[in-house]
């Protein structure tokens, strides 16, 4: 029998997805803001309890068992210096890998799934970028910080919000670019092992309570040569330790553009013409700066942390060259004895986030249109003359560009890379085995959005966001939300084949360059470019289903 694939788009509350959080939350979260400890991260039987808390007063039903069994895999997973929850980081581990060994995928992989959406309403995020976790009952959004945005977003938030439902529960405000004009990007917010929340917005550094949202601390960041005003940090990463790694990415002086794009591209002469980079170390429970150094060039993509035989690293992309910088405890310095290592072929862009995979550190060049294919690229961390790299589409057509302004994602376990091209639009799945790297599969599916991998080794699903427009240039898709011209879904594939088990319906786009993140109980968060979200859950069709 033929496989197909069914979707439903369900307006209004939905009980079988949102009683996962909203039960939960409703059971255990602090609306008066009053102090009270985060659960032990550690601890199987506090998530096996905050479950059974989320079932009370309701039948059981099979998103709750999900969510219990989420739980109880996330506090076994080692992830210093992250919380032990779904969604502790950006990326779920400082290795970036996006992958999410203990979200579920509840669809069938053989057989017709149906996806159930609910369209939040009640609060507006715009400009999300990411979404944390705090166990089960505490959720986290940051949002308004991407000036790329039309119109643009300019002060930036933490939220915490009602999982499933995302009804606002309390928010903090950050910076506030509108102020003296200061270079305004998308940071992230993230949860540290004991249970407080980090996040960095513009140059600045913030703490604050997971439970009532209070500013702990805040640090103004060195931004080196640069002025402030034109240095913005949007990337926060951390050795095992809990030691902080940030790094800034500047525009060029006298240039009022805003936005990733003025950095990368818009304002004259840029990325080159802005001043280098910084890469800096903090205490995460002081918040004191302990070390920083000015770096080789304007760093667009964000920093990436590694553990590799009893050293602390850190790697950067500038626009043509990948460095490695060295952590003692002290001083942060570039580690002379690795790369640089260039990496760009001639006409291919900056390349993103550096992800590490095993013995090697994988990324994608093209972080901004260019007419030369985009290639993925592996150096070994023992040894960095030791380079592959393939290009997922060798040439390119007249007219065509190749570009993909986020980051590979990696699944150590399977010896696998993923990559979208969204000028091309294609999503593809490399192999890599003995030092090589091969195409496994290669579908049509257009997205600049992060890529979610979930699920066991065994059961890997690929998840991202698929954009339709009658637009034939990509590089014209307008982000919105005003004169938005696309609409984006978001599709589950088989990670192994590429198969595609599930698809949404359409729904305006997704926040560009932004994250899919799962939630407990199954789900997965549509984000929205307007502010909102689409909750989604898969669920194997049955005969009802039309």
């Amino acid at each position: 029998m033929k496989v197909g694939i069914r979707r439903t788009r369900v307006i209004g509350a939905l009980a079988a997805l949102t009683a996962v959080a909203a039960g939960c939350s409703f059971a255990a979260t602090n609306l008066s803001g009053t102090p009270g400890g985060p659960p032990d991260p550690s601890a199987a039987a506090s998530a096996s309890a905050e479950a059974r808390d989320l079932m009370m007063g309701n039948p059981p039903i099979g998103e709750a068992v999900i969510a219990q069994q989420e739980a109880a895999c996330a506090a076994k997973q080692p992830n210093s210096p992250w919380y032990r929850t779904l969604v502790p980081f950006e990326h779920y581990d400082s290795a970036r890998t996006s992958l999410h060994p203990c979200a579920q995928f509840p669809g069938s992989m053989t057989g017709p799934n149906v996806v159930e959406a609910h369209p939040t309403s009640d609060n507006v995020y715009y400009s999300q970028f990411d979404i944390a976790t705090r166990g089960l009952k505490d959720m986290y959004v940051y949002y308004g910080g991407n000036g790329d945005l039309n119109p643009p977003a300019l002060q930036t938030f933490v939220a915490k919000v009602q999982p499933g439902t995302m009804k606002q529960i309390w928010r903090t405000p950050l910076s506030d670019a509108r102020t003296n004009n200061e270079l305004h990007v998308s940071g992230a917010v993230d949860v540290m092992a004991d249970g407080n929340i980090v996040a960095i917005s513009d140059h600045t550094l913030y703490k604050l309570d997971g439970t009532t949202g209070k500013v702990l601390l805040k640090q103004d960041m060195p931004t080196g040569a640069s002025p402030a005003n034109d240095s913005a940090f949007n990337g926060i990463d951390a050795f095992p330790d809990g030691t902080l790694v940030v790094r800034s990415l500047n525009r060029p002086a006298g240039c009022t553009l805003n936005g990733y794009s003025a950095a990368a591209y818009k304002c004259p002469g840029a990325p080159n013409s802005a001043k280098p980079s910084i890469i800096g170390t903090v205490d995460p429970k002081t918040f004191k700066v302990l070390s920083w150094t000015q770096l080789r060039g304007n760093v667009l993509g964000r920093v990436t942390t590694s553990r590799y035989q009893g050293h602390d690293y850190a790697y950067t992309t500038t626009p043509t060259q990948i460095f490695r910088y060295v952590w003692d405890g002290h001083t942060i310095k570039q580690d002379t004895t690795w790369g640089p290592v260039t990496y760009a072929k001639p006409g291919q862009t900056q390349a993103g986030a550096p992800v590490i995979m095993n013995d090697w550190v994988v990324f994608s060049t093209n972080g901004s249109a260019s007419k030369v294919p985009l290639s993925v690229v592996a150096i070994h961390q023992g040894n960095s003359q030791r380079v592959t790299r393939m290009d997922p589409t060798p040439t390119l057509k007249p007219g065509q560009y190749s570009y993909y302004y986020a980051k590979v994602s990696a699944d150590p376990e399977n010896n696998r890379i993923y990559v979208m091209d969204f000028g091309l639009g294609t999503a593809s799945a490399i192999d890599f085995r003995n030092g090589r790297l091969s195409l496994a599969w290669k579908v049509k599916q257009r997205s600049n959005s992060y890529i979610t991998l979930i699920g066991p080794a065994d059961k890997r699903v690929f998840v991202n966001a698929n954009a339709h427009s009658k637009e034939t240039d990509p590089t014209k898709y307008n982000p919105g939300p005003l004169g938005a011209n696309y609409m984006d879904q978001i599709q589950w594939r088989d990670a192994r084949t590429g198969k595609l088990l599930a698809a949404s319906d359409f729904y305006p786009p997704s926040n560009n360059a932004g994250t899919v993140p799962p939630g407990y109980g199954g789900l997965i968060y549509d984000i929205l470019g307007s502010g909102r979200a689409v909750v989604m859950a898969v669920r194997p069709a049955s005969l009802d289903d039309k």
